[in-house]
């Protein structure tokens, strides 16, 4: 999974837990394919714990929309960052080499960067 599907994974799962359980292995698994590369690393471990708590009893459906509402930003924040930092790492070796593949990456990213660039807003 790249994480930009982890990414779209757990932006699903914050606007749709409250019609279906979220708690599944594709969003686990895109909590794990991210984990290494988020900071704080408080983000993952929250919305860990909503995914795990949401209609048990312990909180409403509502509670677990506004805690994951308030966590995921700052996981999307993170990848943006990683991306901005990935493109700066091949723009380096692009300067380096001249390799179009690597060039052709850089727009890649960018691309996909553009997408993310702008603040999250909830959409239920």
């Amino acid at each position: 999974m790249t994480v930009l599907e982890a990414l779209a994974t757990l932006e699903a799962a914050t606007r749709e837990c409250k019609q279906r359980n979220i708690n599944t292995p594709e969003v686990r698994e895109a909590l794990d394919s991210l984990e290494p590369y988020i900071w704080p690393k408080w983000l993952v471990l929250q919305f860990r714990m909503a995914l795990c708590r949401g209609g048990d009893g312990e909180f409403d459906l509502e509670g677990q929309q506004e805690l994951l509402r308030a966590t995921f930003p700052g996981i999307r924040d993170a990848v943006r960052e990683l991306l901005g930092v990935r493109m700066d790492a091949l723009a380096r070796k692009f300067h380096e080499t001249h390799d179009t593949a690597v060039k052709d990456e850089i727009y890649r990213l960018a691309r996909e960067y553009g997408k993310i660039k702008e603040p999250w807003v909830f959409n239920p």
